[in-house]
Parts: C-alpha cells; structure tokens; sequence
C-alpha cells in the first residue's frame, strides 16, 4: 500500500472538517466525529485527525495513479471548504 501525508492549517479547523465530512457523506460512507474522519474512496481511502486548527491528512492507496487522485480530490474539495481554489496541500510520501 502506498501513502502519503500532508497538513493545513486553517481557523475553525473543525468546521472545516465537519463540512468536508458532510459533503463526501452525500456520495460515499464516512465516518467522523470532531476530531477524526475516515473517508473509503473507491481508489483507496483517507484518513484525518484535527489538532486544535490543522488537519492531519493520511491518504492510502495501491497504485502511484490512484494515491495522486486522491490527493487532488482532497486538494479540490479542502480548497472549496476553505474558499480556496488554488489550494494544494504539500503532500509527502
């Protein structure tokens, strides 16, 4: 299994987690609460753990290709929670 991690740092981190979590919930079973959210993506899945503003980001997957989609789909979707959409997180394998 291939991995890679990140970090974002932002004010209301738990907001920002909380709406997340809510949007993928429309497609896809997550689980989550104020502190953790565990998101299983058809191309792997994703792990994320909120210290006080920032977000730990895990990603998991089997294939180079599938890791980078999930990687951009947690780029999108934390900028648009963030409103920005030029947000790209430093991710690190």
């Amino acid at each position: 299994m291939l991995n890679s991690r990140s970090q974002l740092t932002v004010p209301l981190a738990d907001k920002v987690l909380y709406k997340l979590c809510k949007h993928y919930a429309l497609k896809i079973p997550v689980e989550f609460d104020s502190e953790r959210a565990y998101i299983p993506f058809a191309m792997g899945e994703c792990h994320i753990r909120r210290e006080q503003d920032t977000l730990f980001v895990h990603c998991l997957a089997d294939t180079a290709e599938k890791l980078a989609k999930i990687e951009l789909v947690m780029d999108e979707h934390l900028g648009l929670m963030v409103r920005n959409p030029e947000l790209a997180l430093d991710w690190q394998t």
